[in-house]
């Protein structure tokens, strides 16, 4: 006779084991995906602050002479595949790729040269890059296709690295990236458009806040105000350490000289130096010198300049910048280029300020500090 074997059962947990085994379970997974739904949602929500205040296309607060511009300008947006423009400057402070991508004048300068060109050959133009206090108009954003996934892990669908020559022969015909510096690019003029920055930048709420309740301190549009960018190197402005960098050494005797043009200029303009005084400066020490002047009141904030790269640094920075281009009269001191004392050059800084502030000549003043 034979015999069927029964087949083999794997023997019975007890139940209190199985409960055991998936209370384990759980404690491990609950906390993982509570974790990843925090970090989704915190982004979430910081990118929708960031967003606030993004103004969609609309030329009618605009300067009067850069309408045109701004209409060309959304026109050309309209066309594709675009031209990328990149900086990841926002992910040197935690992971990921970084570059500085220098500082605001020269980045700034950088991308408004980018800009102009693409007006110039009506291709659209997106930047993968929002400043810090600042909006970039709705139809210029850069969406990588790795949506929220590539912001919280600081990466890109394209190689953020690259520093390739720009080919100009495809430009308009298939999808360009390039970064702010590195690439390439034979064509690109050092000219730009001024209006371009009033298109593409706008202040978010809290900047433009900052910014109208400044110039209502300062006495509003009825006050005349003259603007003092005092430059006195890169020591601050790139976290570097001061000794190293002492193009202006005699600080005192050089804010006196600053002040003197500024007066010179008000004398000019409105022939009285009666008006209202206003200084930024890259240097806290200069702050520190203002109450020991005499017979003249200067306004300043009471931020204390720091490095481009910490977000407070960059934020303070396009502060001072809008609060300049919305003086009356502009005075600025040129630099040294270098570390040696040679090849002076007022700073892209000031430069951008007289240009987005459309000064004209005589309302601005070069104050040589040799």
């Amino acid at each position: 006779m034979v015999q069927i074997k029964p087949k083999h059962n794997p023997p019975t947990r007890h139940p209190a084991r199985v409960l055991l085994i998936l209370k384990h379970k759980k404690a491990c997974i609950i906390p993982t995906c509570t974790l990843l739904l925090f970090l989704y949602f915190q982004f979430s929500i910081n990118y929708i602050k960031e967003e606030q205040g993004v103004k969609i296309y609309d030329v009618s607060h605009l300067p009067q002479q850069c309408q045109e511009v701004a209409t060309k300008f959304h026109k050309c947006q309209q066309n594709s595949p675009p031209l990328v423009l990149a900086c990841h400057r926002k992910w040197c402070s935690t992971f990921g790729h970084c570059d500085p991508c220098a500082g605001i004048g020269d980045r700034t300068q950088r991308m408004l040269q980018f800009a102009t060109m693409a007006v110039n050959k009506c291709v659209r133009m997106e930047f993968d890059y929002v400043p810090l206090g600042l909006n970039v108009v709705n139809d210029a954003v850069y969406h990588d296709p790795l949506g929220y996934a590539g912001e919280v892990l600081h990466k890109r669908s394209y190689d953020v690295s690259a520093r390739n020559a720009l080919d100009l022969n495809t430009l308009g015909k298939e999808r360009l990236y390039s970064h702010f510096f590195g690439s390439t690019v034979s064509s690109l003029k050092q000219t730009y458009d001024p209006c371009l920055f009033h298109t593409i930048l706008q202040p978010n709420v809290n900047l433009q806040r900052e910014i109208d309740t400044t110039l209502s301190n300062l006495g509003g549009v009825e006050e005349k105000k003259i603007g003092i960018h005092f430059r006195t190197g890169d020591s601050i402005a790139f976290g570097m350490d001061f000794t190293k960098d002492k193009r202006v050494s005699d600080l005192k005797g050089s804010l006196d000289k600053m002040l003197k043009c500024a007066q010179n200029l008000s004398q000019k303009l409105y022939h009285t130096t009666e008006v209202t005084y206003y200084l930024a400066t890259d240097n806290s020490q200069v702050k520190d010198l203002l109450p020991k002047m005499d017979n003249t009141t200067v306004h300043t904030l009471p931020i204390r300049p720091s490095s481009y790269l910490k977000s407070e640094g960059e934020k303070d920075a396009w502060l001072e910048l809008y609060l300049l281009s919305q003086m009356d009269g502009l005075v600025m001191n040129p630099v040294s280029s270098n570390y040696e004392g040679t090849a002076f050059r007022v700073s892209t800084f000031a430069m951008l300020v007289k240009n987005i502030g459309f000064f004209e000549e005589d309302q601005v003043m070069e104050c040589a500090l040799g």
